[in-house]
């Protein structure tokens, strides 16, 4: 999943890149929300949550 818990903090890391990071939010929701107003694209494959950062959904290899 694209969303840890860091010290109290939800953080949202681009599961192509692994570099591009939200700012952290204090709740799983927030994260969410955070991710949807950044552009950032979600998509369920083999039953995991994958997330892609705008930069990298213009790649090749992007699962959309």
């Amino acid at each position: 999943m694209s969303i840890d818990n860091y010290y109290g903090l939800y953080v949202a890391t681009c599961d192509i890149c692994f570099e591009n990071e939200l700012d952290g939010e204090h709740s799983f929701y927030d994260a969410v929300a955070a991710k949807k107003e950044a552009g950032w694209k979600s998509k369920m494959i083999d039953g995991k949550w994958h997330d892609v950062c705008c930069h990298c959904q213009q790649r090749d290899d992007a699962p959309f």
